[in-house]
C-alpha cells in the first residue's frame, strides 16, 4: 500500500478519535450541548407519526441482528475483507468496549431514566461497519455505479441509526454525533493498521527504486 494512503488513514483516524476525546470532555463538563434539546424536541414532534413507525425498523441497522449478515456478506463478496477477516470482524466489539467505557467515565444520563447514553452504542456500530465498507470498496476494483450506491446506502445508515435513537428518546442527538465520531476513529484505525502492513502478495513497489528490484 503507497505512503499517502497510509497518511490519510492515519490522519483521518487521528482527528476522529481526536475530535472524540475532546467532545467527552466537553459533555462531560457541561453535559447537554447547545442545540441538543432544541433538536431533540422538534425530532420528538414525529412521534406518533409513519415516520415514527419507519424509525422501529430503522434502528435495527445499529443492532447485531443486522450488521452480522451484513458481516458475513461483505467477507462473501469481498477477497480484501477476507484476507484479514480477523480485523473486520473485530472492529465492532472493540468499538463496542470502548463505547460502554465512555458511558461510564461521562456519565451523561439519557433523555429518559438516569442510564448513561453519551456515546450511542447503536450509532458507534453503524459508522464502524460504514467506515469499514468505505475502506474495503477502495481495495476492491469495483466500478462507479456499485461503490456511489453503496456509500450512499452507508452514510445513510448512520444517519437513519441516529435519527432513531433520538426520536425514539434513546439518546440526545450529540449522542449519535458522539457515537458517528467513536465508530468512524476505530474503523479508520483498523484502515490504518491494514494499510500500514500490506499482506503478502498484495504490496504496491513505493517508488520506483522497489519496482527495479521487484522485476530485477
Amino acid at each position: 500500500m503507497d505512503a499517502s494512503t497510509v497518511a490519510r488513514w492515519r490522519t483521518l483516524c487521528l482527528i476522529l478519535l481526536g475530535a472524540f476525546l475532546g467532545m467527552s470532555v466537553i459533555v462531560y463538563g457541561v453535559r447537554l450541548l447547545p442545540g441538543d434539546v432544541d433538536l431533540h424536541r422538534e425530532i420528538m414532534g414525529y412521534r406518533g407519526t409513519a415516520i415514527h413507525g419507519v424509525a422501529r425498523w430503522l434502528n435495527y441497522g445499529g443492532t447485531w441482528q443486522f450488521l452480522a449478515p451484513a458481516m458475513l456478506l461483505l467477507l462473501a463478496c469481498s477477497r480484501a475483507a477476507r484476507r484479514r477477516w480477523w480485523l473486520w470482524c473485530g472492529l465492532l466489539p472493540i468499538g463496542g468496549a470502548v463505547e460502554q467505557l465512555f458511558k461510564f467515565l461521562v456519565g451523561r444520563p439519557r433523555p429518559r431514566g438516569v442510564n448513561p447514553g453519551f456515546p450511542s452504542g447503536h450509532v458507534t456500530a453503524a459508522a464502524t461497519f460504514a467506515v469499514l465498507l468505505a475502506y474495503l470498496l477502495s481495495r476492491e476494483r469495483v466500478s462507479s455505479a456499485a461503490r456511489v450506491p453503496l456509500l450512499v446506502l452507508a452514510v445513510a445508515l448512520v444517519g437513519s441509526v441516529g435519527f432513531a435513537r433520538v426520536i425514539l428518546n434513546a439518546h440526545w442527538p450529540s449522542d449519535g454525533l458522539g457515537g458517528i465520531l467513536l465508530g468512524a476513529g476505530c474503523a479508520a484505525a483498523g484502515a490504518w493498521w491494514d494499510a500500514a502492513h500490506p499482506s503478502e502478495g498484495t504490496s504496491r513497489p513505493d517508488t520506483v527504486t522497489d519496482a527495479v528490484r521487484i522485476g530485477g
